[in-house]
């Protein structure tokens, strides 16, 4: 009997070694390796970008590069696109996400979620002449060009059910099918007008439709309780310094606002 349970027990470490994630780096190893790996889509300005010298740029590499400072170690952008973005954090490719990730139920059963560290609507985006207000004019002939799985292709698809919905596999996708005609609607965040009137004055690209109003968080693999913890204390520690703030003015031209804990 002993030896059963020896082997039963024996048999259980192996399945939970091979369970745990192959790539799980937490605070103290992040600061052994000198170095935070932190996941952000490129194709979202003013989120996330390559600027004029092709070198990545944006809110999330700026809020990255001061996470990598108070920890005393280096910043590695690993380049994400929406649908990567989680495969990339569990498959152990990157320590943290701070890439437009919104808080949703769904997304909190593969990753786990720190505070808020800005807030971004999401909108449907029209040229000014395009006569949509309210979900009863996404009829059927209507194109709406969304980020594939993106919170506002679930809510389009479940309010616009006649309308044909255009998906994409990154956020810059969705943004051409609008410049280009190929989509009447454009599925994105609030701040995205004034980057389609860059590429295509004219047009007068506006809001027609406020989706929803979620909040964005940085997010780790399970487990990784170190690095939750000390991401909470730091985005605490940047509200209350202003950098927050002060980011915020500096790439969206807005105030950061009150921000919500959990």
């Amino acid at each position: 009997m002993k030896r059963l349970l020896a082997s039963i027990l024996s048999a259980l470490v192996a399945l939970a070694a091979l369970a745990a994630p192959t790539k799980a780096e937490d605070l103290a190893e992040i600061i052994a390796r000198g170095e935070i790996v932190v996941g952000v889509d490129m194709t979202t300005p003013p989120w996330g970008y390559l600027n004029d010298k092709q070198q990545p740029d944006g809110y999330g590499v700026a809020l990255g590069q001061v996470l990598a400072d108070s920890l005393g170690v280096k910043l590695r952008i690993e380049q994400v696109t929406g649908p990567t973005r989680i495969p990339t954090l569990l498959a152990g490719r990157a320590d943290t996400i701070i890439s437009t990730l919104s808080i949703t139920a769904q997304r909190a059963t593969q990753v786990w979620f720190t505070n808020p560290y800005s807030a971004n609507a999401l909108v449907l985006i029209a040229p000014q002449a395009a006569a949509f207000s309210s979900y009863a004019d996404l009829g059927q002939g209507v194109r709406i060009a969304v980020p594939r799985g993106s919170p506002q292709d679930q809510i389009v698809t479940a309010n616009a059910p006649n309308a044909t919905i255009m998906r994409f596999d990154d956020d810059a996708g969705p943004l051409q099918a609008l410049v280009t005609g190929q989509a009447d609607l454009l599925g994105a965040g609030i701040l995205v007008p004034p980057v389609l009137n860059e590429m295509a004055p004219g047009k007068n690209f506006e809001v027609k439709i406020t989706l929803s109003s979620p909040y964005m968080a940085m997010a780790v693999r399970p487990g990784n309780i170190n690095l939750l913890q000390f991401l909470n204390t730091f985005i605490f520690l940047q509200k209350q310094s202003g950098k927050l703030d002060e980011l915020s003015r500096q790439f969206l031209g807005i105030p950061s606002g009150n921000l919500p804990s959990f």
